[in-house]
C-alpha cells in the first residue's frame, strides 16, 4: 500500500484515509487491518514499538476507499504505517508512513507549487479549489490539511474550464464547468460515495454560474443569460428545484446576482436594470423576505453566510467589511471579499503596497499575511484560513496558502 495519507489532525485526533488492498495483492478482500502509530518516523525497525490502534476497521474489497479516526497525542507530529494479512496468516510489508503535522498558530504555509490554483473553497479540514493542469485545462482538487504537505488529490479528468467549487467537507462539492469549444457553463456534482464520482447537473442552453451548497446536498445557483438571471435552488431529499426568483422576464427590469448559502437559507442581491429604483437584499429560509434595511441600504454586497449571520462589502471608498448578527450591524474595518464563520471573519485588505488578509475573531484584528504579492479570496471554515496568492508577483500564477488560527 502506498497511499495512506493523514487527512485531518488536531490536538486530539487525527484522520487517515487509503486505498484498500486485497488478500492477493489488488485482488479479493484482506482479514485484518494493523494500524500503529508514532510521534517519530516510522521503520521497520521501530514498527513493534508503535502504538497500535486497539480496533481497526474491517477491510473492504480491494480499491475501495476507506478512512478511519485515531486518538493522538498532543504532539505537534504524528506517523501513521499500515500492515494487513489474508486469511492464511500472512503479514505484508509496511505500507508507506503517512506523517500529519500540526501547524504552528499563524504560520503560513504554501500547500501548491506547479501550475494554476485558485477559487479556495475550505470545510471541514479540506480545502477544495480550480488547478490549472498541463495543457491549460482546468480540474478540481482537493487536500486535508492535516498531512504533512498536504497532498492534492486531482477528483477530475475531463478537462476544460472550471469555476467556484463549493464543498462540504470531502463528501459533496459543486462547481461550474465548461468544454474547450466555449460552451456555456453548467454546474456539476462530486459525491463522495456515489459511481462515478462527478456528472453534470444541468444541460441546458443557458448558463448555469456561482454554485453554493446549503446543507444535506442542497445548493443554490444563477440561472440565466446577459439578459436575466434567476436564482434557483436545488433540494436533493425531495429531488426538487425551486425557483427563488421569477422577476426577470419578461420585462428583464431586473437581474439576480450571485448566491450565498448556508443550512437551508439563501441570500442575494436584485438589481435594477433601469437604475431607476434601489438594488436589493433578499434572505430565502422557506419564504422570502427583503432584508435591505436591516443591513442598512442598498449598499451591501459580495455577501458571506453562516448560520443566518451575514459578513458583506458595503460600497465605499475604502469600501468596508460589515457583520449582521440577525439583528444589527457591525462595522469592522476597510476591506473586501469577505469569508464568515461561527462569528469570526476573513477578507482581503490593501496596506498600501498590495494586498494582504486579515481576521477578525469577534473582537480584533489580525493580519496573516505581511508580503510582497497579492493575497485573495479568503476562505473560512474552524480554526484553518486558505486563500489564494501570486507569489510570483502581478500577472503571475496564483497558489494556495493556509495557516492555523487560534482555537475559538
Amino acid at each position: 500500500m502506498t497511499d495512506l495519507q493523514v487527512v485531518t489532525l488536531d490536538e486530539t485526533t487525527a484522520t487517515i484515509i487509503w486505498t484498500a488492498p486485497g488478500d492477493d495483492d489488488l485482488v479479493g478482500t484482506a482479514a485484518e487491518y494493523q494500524i500503529g502509530y508514532a510521534a517519530e518516523p516510522i521503520t521497520g525497525v521501530s514498527w513493534p514499538s508503535c502504538t497500535m490502534l486497539p480496533v481497526c476497521p474491517t477491510p473492504t474489497p480491494a480499491g475501495s476507499r476507506q478512512s478511519t479516526p485515531i486518538e493522538t497525542p498532543p504532539v505537534p507530529d504524528i506517523y501513521v504505517a499500515l500492515k494487513t494479512v489474508d486469511e492464511s496468516g500472512n503479514w505484508s510489508g509496511l505500507s508507506n508512513v503517512a506523517h500529519g503535522h500540526i501547524p504552528t498558530i499563524f504560520d503560513v504555509i504554501q500547500l501548491t507549487t506547479q501550475g494554476s490554483n485558485r477559487d479556495p473553497c475550505l470545510s471541514d479540514g479540506f480545502v477544495t479549489w480550480v488547478g490549472t493542469m498541463e495543457a491549460y485545462t482546468d480540474e478540481i482538487l482537493i487536500a486535508g490539511l492535516g498531512g504533512a504537505g498536504a497532498s492534492p488529490t486531482v477528483l477530475t479528468d475531463n478537462g476544460g474550464e472550471k469555476a467556484q467549487p463549493s464543498s462540504h467537507g470531502r463528501e459533496k462539492i459543486v462547481w461550474q464547468g465548461r468544454g474547450d469549444g466555449g460552451d456555456d457553463w453548467e454546474i456539476f456534482v462530486y459525491s463522495y460515495q456515489s459511481v462515478p464520482r462527478y456528472r453534470a447537473f444541468t444541460d441546458n442552453e443557458v448558463r448555469d454560474l456561482f454554485p453554493v451548497l446549503a446543507g444535506a446536498g442542497n445548493f443554490a445557483w444563477q440561472y440565466g443569460s446577459t439578459m436575466f438571471e434567476e436564482i434557483h435552488y436545488w433540494n436533493a431529499s425531495m429531488n426538487e428545484k425551486i425557483t427563488l426568483t421569477n422577476e426577470c422576464c419578461p420585462t428583464n427590469r431586473y437581474s439576480n446576482g450571485r448566491p450565498v448559502a448556508d443550512a437551508f437559507t439563501v441570500v442575494w442581491n436584485r438589481y435594477d436594470r433601469t437604475g431607476s429604483g434601489e438594488n436589493r437584499t433578499y434572505m430565502w429560509n422557506g419564504t422570502r423576505r427583503d432584508i435591505t434595511d436591516d443591513l442598512g441600504g442598498s449598499a451591501a454586497h459580495d455577501f458571506s453566510l453562516d448560520d443566518g449571520t451575514l459578513a458583506y462589502e458595503w460600497s465605499a471608498s475604502p469600501s468596508t467589511i460589515m457583520y449582521w448578527d440577525g439583528m444589527t450591524v457591525r462595522e469592522i474595518g476597510d476591506g473586501s471579499a469577505p469569508s464568515l464563520d461561527d462569528g469570526a471573519i476573513a477578507f482581503e485588505a490593501w496596506d498600501g503596497h498590495d494586498w494582504e488578509i486579515y481576521f477578525w475573531d469577534g473582537m480584533s484584528i489580525e493580519q496573516i499575511t505581511d508580503n510582497d504579492f497579492g493575497d485573495y479570496d479568503p476562505s473560512l471554515s474552524g480554526n484553518l484560513l486558505a486563500w489564494s496568492g501570486r507569489p510570483s508577483g502581478p500577472g503571475g500564477l496564483y497558489q494556495i496558502f493556509y495557516t492555523r488560527l487560534p482555537e475559538r
